[in-house]
């Protein structure tokens, strides 16, 4: 059984959290840019039919940037269970999840066992 989280983890995670938050919003900014142009809008005026090379890159970041919203929803839902009091709790069995899965995703919602239950959809 894994000890609870302390108030000194509490906020380590908490600051992990800030930063990977920080990280992804500049990423995003970074691939909103690239797929439509600065602040938005992107001059589509010298696009020729079957510039592909053009639509793929903007598909692809696009499906980066939504990886990243999603990834950022799921650390703004972290930062809202260190506030109510729950973080480090599996959603589905209710127990502790190991520091080291919070180490390397601290925005994880359930035990290794529980997501890898989930993800072979038995959950």
């Amino acid at each position: 059984m894994t000890k609870k989280l302390s108030p000194k983890d509490l906020s380590a995670f908490k600051d992990m959290l800030q930063h990977i938050r920080g990280v992804l919003s500049g990423d995003m900014s970074h691939l909103e840019e690239e797929a439509f142009g600065v602040g938005g809008h992107r001059d589509t005026s010298d696009l020729r039919v079957g510039d592909t090379a053009d639509g793929y890159y903007q598909e692809f970041n696009l499906e980066l940037l939504e990886r990243d919203q999603t990834t950022l929803r799921e650390v703004d839902e972290a930062l809202e269970r260190i506030e109510v009091g729950n973080f480090g709790l599996c959603e589905l069995c209710g127990e502790l999840i190991v520091r080291e899965r919070l180490r390397a995703m601290p925005h994880a919602r359930n035990c290794i066992e529980c997501q890898r239950k989930e993800e072979e959809g038995f959950a």
